[in-house]
């Protein structure tokens, strides 16, 4: 799924400060590469489930049920997917992602059949939480395999990523895309899914949520060729055994602790301030931050690049953003509301710098794999800030807890000091 040579060649043989100077370069030579409309469309399409699957199983569960056993089945539902996400990638990247993706498919749908039936008919706690699990362990990994696939359809090597090359730039650009619709699809999936479940019926955003699946499967298998396979004797821990991409596993799961953390304690600020009108608008304006500052960044893909440190400036400006956030509260709701955006800038690109760098230093084809880290990691940082600075938000305040935000993300910002792409 490479680009011709000729469309390659075109590109690099064009002058670099020419490129640049056009306006939206960077997505034009993203948008010249063969199936781009389609990939596009699939990851996109891809997003969706993920962002729909947790609110829906709440509401649903939450129905018949205490929403103490809901908010478990959602917890199952997310260890399942964290838990065996890097295997389903090491499955990936040793075999044919067709079979792969399938028989995720077909044992995904029957765990959600299964689990939407014994929830509507009175079925026990237990029985629902080991659904929900099963149902998160068995989800087809399109979302993590489509960053495989962008670093395929764009050509990029870790020699690439060293050296700048106009692949990187596609690359880096792609990340940024990817991410601005995962943002999208964070705003746009808990809506959907609400609306369906509150308007129509509980079970409707389940149907909605395996048709996508089954039609992104449908599409990326149909439009992956066979990724380049991993040794089998490499080392037993694949990408782990790598220093570099430890250390940016743990800063992505930093990162992402923290993101989570402002998430979680903005809501308490508001309510302790008698501001609950401004919850949803605070949530809503940091994504939308965060999905212009992806498509922004994406125009200038050297900012994205892995060489350097670009990671630990983003972390820094990132920190500097939390803590105009903390200096917000102290003002009014409305100053807070006002800064969400800016905050909220660097979030996307960030994501997107942690999955350009993560692909440089992904040992080779193990890229798959490397990606379901991250995603694991991201989980696990998600699952942490919302249980630590929840309960820092609600034994000394949302203002205390937000202090403590911008020392993670420096924190964050230290670990990934030296994690840079291979060299040559």
């Amino acid at each position: 799924m490479s680009p011709p040579r000729s469309i390659r060649a075109a590109h690099l043989t064009e002058p670099a400060d020419a490129a640049q100077r056009r306006f939206l370069s960077s997505y034009r030579l993203l948008a010249d590469v063969p199936g781009f409309w389609r990939l596009a469309t699939i990851g996109m399409a891809s997003k969706l489930p993920p962002s729909m699957a947790g609110l829906s199983l709440l509401l649903l569960v939450g129905r018949d049920h205490s929403y103490g056993t809901a908010g478990l089945a959602v917890s199952g539902l997310a260890i399942g997917q964290g838990a065996t996400a890097p295997l389903r990638g090491r499955l990936i990247d040793r075999h044919s992602p067709g079979p792969v993706l399938l028989g995720c498919l077909a044992v995904h749908l029957t765990a959600t059949l299964v689990l939407v039936l014994v929830v509507r008919g009175g079925g026990s706690a237990s029985a629902i939480l080991t659904l929900a699990s099963a149902m998160g362990a068995s989800a087809p990994p399109v979302t993590m395999m489509m960053r495989s696939v962008w670093h395929r359809s764009t050509g990029s090597s870790a020699d690439d990523a060293v050296d700048g090359s106009t692949d990187t730039r596609m690359l880096a650009t792609a990340m940024a895309l990817d991410s601005s619709m995962m943002a999208t699809a964070l705003i746009t999936g808990p809506v959907l899914a609400s609306w369906l479940s509150l308007s129509v019926s509980p079970v409707v955003p389940f149907a909605v949520v395996a048709l996508l699946t089954t039609a992104t499967v449908g599409l990326l298998v149909n439009s992956a060729g066979p990724p380049p396979r991993s040794a089998r004797s490499g080392h037993r821990l694949g990408p782990l055994a790598s220093p570099p991409l430890r250390s940016l596993l743990a800063a992505d799961a930093l990162f992402v602790m923290a993101v989570t953390a402002v998430d979680v304690v903005l809501p308490i600020y508001a309510r302790e301030d008698h501001a609950a009108g401004f919850t949803g608008l605070y949530l809503g304006v940091l994504s939308v931050g965060s999905v212009l500052g992806s498509l922004a960044l994406g125009a200038v893909p050297n900012l994205l690049s892995p060489r350097g440190r670009k990671i630990s400036v983003l972390l820094c400006v990132f920190a500097v953003g939390t803590g105009a956030l903390t200096w917000a509260t102290e003002v009014s709701p409305l100053a807070v509301l006002l800064v969400c955006p800016l905050a909220g800038l660097v979030i996307g690109c960030t994501f997107a710098t942690l999955r350009t760098t993560g692909g440089g230093l992904a040992p080779e084809g193990r890229v798959t794999e490397t990606m379901s880290w991250l995603s694991s990691l991201d989980m696990a940082g998600g699952a942490i800030g919302a249980a630590v600075f929840a309960h820092i938000a609600a034994e000394q305040g949302s203002r205390t807890a937000l202090l403590w935000v911008p020392a993670v993300v420096l924190v964050a910002a230290v670990v990934s000091w030296n994690t840079r792409a291979r060299t040559p």
